[in-house]
């Protein structure tokens, strides 16, 4: 998100849960939105079932390491906290509800359904125009190549 040109508009529609909540966090300030009822969840990133030999056991600790400190690092660009608070809150899950989550600095506001994140379009009146658009145009445009 980072890279892109325009503001990202970040919305948590229900339940944000680990790197959700990171990316939740990176959204554009004043673009970061959540649901009245939605719930955030802190937590450290965690491997599934391990077996095998005792270094692919090692390498998926460092990976395991190396992600820990990458999700704290952009959970500490996203709210403005410090590393250490951060690494110290997710040591077991924290779980917020949407102001702990706007008071943490996970998010900006809580949206509603008069905000401009809900723009409501009329989809009929918009297939109408491209129907309307086909006809004129002959039928459907074949795709161009390479797009197959």
């Amino acid at each position: 998100m980072a890279y892109c040109k325009s503001k990202v508009y970040t919305v948590n529609c229900g339940m944000a849960y680990g790197q959700a909540a990171m990316l939740l966090s990176v959204g554009a300030k004043g673009y970061r939105g959540l649901q009245p009822n939605s719930s955030t969840k802190l937590y450290l990133p965690v491997v599934g079932r391990s077996s095998g030999p005792v270094t692919d056991m090692w390498r998926k600790a460092k990976d395991l390491e190396a992600n820990a400190e990458s999700y704290i690092e952009l959970l500490a660009k996203g709210t403005g906290k410090p590393k250490e608070e951060i690494a110290k809150d997710i040591q077991r899950p924290k779980y917020m509800q949407a102001k702990e989550a706007i008071v943490y600095g996970l998010a900006d506001k809580i949206i509603d359904s008069q905000d401009a994140a809900y723009e409501k379009r009329d989809y009929d009146m918009m297939l109408a125009q491209q129907m309307s658009m086909e006809r004129e145009a002959g039928g459907p445009q074949a795709a161009p190549s390479g797009f197959r």
